[in-house]
């Protein structure tokens, strides 16, 4: 094999690694902005930034290669909105599921709080839109579309899933949780993206389980509407149990999304098979 054929092998993964290291430098950026900012706007805006970020590093890579912007699938188009409803539905489905299992598998329960949301709790809910956004345009744009179509689908899953929990790492979060969590929701939304043909359903997806997560107090906070709590009233049993059945429920949506991975990768080559017919 000459050098010029290892080269062109490599270069769709060295691409996408740069895409993603220059999208969290101006992330880093952007957080130096944020951090001039009020408290109860610098999250809002900060997603802002980031969706700048993720869309001017897109511009320039395309632009590198000489390619247009429609190249990146993020102009949208008339089913956009229809594929972002999906999203949410699937999104709250999945985590619906997920719930339903923590709870009939544990001595854990869910109690309303009606105090949980008020008008502050917007300052919580609005910023999400946009995070998720930038993380959508960052990571299921350009860097997985290149690596799909050089690698194929396994490939632009494992590599982006593993650089969406460094991301995370890279955010404070330890290794367990960013691999036991992010990574596998990557899965989820990196499958979504090749099979729609775009971020519309990963963005809802991932929205959706983000202000779930929020709404539920899994990711703490006092602008929960429902709170998972322990019947025993140990309070040391409760957190053990939610983790335990936590990364229990994560595994089987490992599991699931590997398998719909093989599926889809299968439709797929059936669906080249009966074209060439």
């Amino acid at each position: 094999m000459t050098n010029k054929a290892m080269n062109f092998k490599a270069g769709p993964f060295i691409k996408s690694i740069l895409f993603i290291g220059l999208f969290i430098m101006l992330l880093v950026i952007g957080s130096i902005i944020q951090s001039m900012l009020q408290p109860e706007k610098s999250m809002l805006i900060y997603g802002f930034i980031g969706i700048l970020a993720g869309l001017l590093t897109v511009c320039i890579f395309l632009k590198a290669e000489k390619e247009p912007f429609a190249s990146s699938g993020l102009t949208g188009e008339r089913k956009t909105p229809v594929r972002f409803v999906y999203g949410l539905l699937i999104g709250t489905a999945i985590f619906a599921a997920m719930i339903f299992v923590l709870l009939s598998c544990t001595s854990l329960s869910i109690q309303y709080d009606p105090k949980g949301f008020n008008i502050q709790s917007l300052q919580t809910y609005l910023p999400l839109i946009p995070l998720v956004l930038m993380e959508e345009i960052g990571f299921r744009s350009y860097p997985q579309k290149k690596l799909n179509g050089a690698y194929g689908v396994w490939i632009s899953q494992i590599v982006v899933a593993a650089a969406f929990g460094l991301y995370h790492v890279l955010n404070g979060w330890t290794l367990y949780m960013a691999f036991t969590g992010t990574f596998v929701w990557a899965f989820v939304f990196g499958l979504s993206a090749l099979w729609s043909g775009g971020i519309a359903m990963p963005t809802g997806i991932h929205l959706a389980v983000n202000i779930l997560q929020n709404l539920t107090g899994l990711k703490g906070g006092e602008h929960s509407v429902w709170k998972i709590v322990d019947t025993t009233n140990a309070a040391q049993s409760e957190m053990g149990k939610t983790e335990y059945a936590g990364l229990v429920t994560h595994a089987f949506l490992l599991l699931a999304a590997l398998l719909a991975t093989s599926w889809y990768i299968k439709q797929r080559k059936q669906a080249v098979c009966q074209a060439k017919k």
